[in-house]
C-alpha cells in the first residue's frame, strides 16, 4: 500500500525522518515499521526536502507529521542545527527528536538550545535500535500528550 493510502487509514500517522545516511534510513524505516507500526515514515535526505515537505503537509492535514526524527549531521553539523532552528521557528509545537552519533556535552547543549525536544544517540547494534524505537513509541505515543495541530484536527 502506498504512503498516501496508508495515511487515510484510521490511527496511521506520519513521522518525518530527516537523514542523509541511506543505511540509517533503512534501519530507522525498519524500526519504525517493527516498533511503531501505526507510523508512516516520510524520508527527507536534506534540510531543503524536509522544509518543503513540512510546507506542503501543513496544508494537507493527514500528511502533517506528528514527530520529526532528525539526524544532526546533514551532511554537516551546521546543516542539522540550522534545520532544527528553522523547524522551531516555523512549527513551534512540532516535536523534534535529534539523532546523533556524538554526545559531547557542548554539542548536547547546542542541540537543546536550538530547540530539540530530545537527543537520541544512534545505537551501535540492531537490537539497540529496536529497543530505542520501542521506548520512543511508548514515550511519544503512549505517555505524553502531543499538541493538536490545526492541520491535524480533521484527521482525528
Amino acid at each position: 500500500m502506498d504512503p498516501d493510502q496508508r495515511l487515510h487509514q484510521k490511527n496511521v500517522f506520519p513521522i518525518l525522518v530527516v537523514e542523509s545516511n541511506k543505511d540509517h534510513q533503512l534501519l530507522i524505516g525498519y524500526c519504525l515499521r517493527a516498533k511503531i507500526p501505526q507510523a508512516e515514515p516520510i524520508f527527507a535526505d536534506n534540510p531543503e526536502d524536509a522544509l518543503s515537505f513540512l510546507g506542503y503537509s501543513a496544508a494537507e492535514p493527514r500528511a502533517f507529521p506528528w514527530l520529526v526524527l532528525q539526524a544532526l549531521l546533514l551532511p554537516q553539523l551546521s546543516n542539522g542545527l540550522a534545520l532544527l532552528t528553522e523547524i522551531r521557528s516555523r512549527y513551534p509545537l512540532l516535536p523534534v527528536v535529534v539523532l546523533s552519533s556524538q554526545q559531547e556535552a557542548g554539542l548536547v547543549e547546542k542541540v537543546y538550545l536550538a530547540g530539540a525536544h530530545s537527543l537520541l544517540v544512534k545505537p551501535a547494534s540492531l537490537t539497540e535500535w529496536e529497543l530505542h524505537f520501542h521506548t520512543l513509541n511508548e514515550y511519544w505515543f503512549n505517555i505524553v500528550t502531543l499538541p493538536i495541530y490545526r492541520a491535524r484536527e480533521t484527521c482525528t
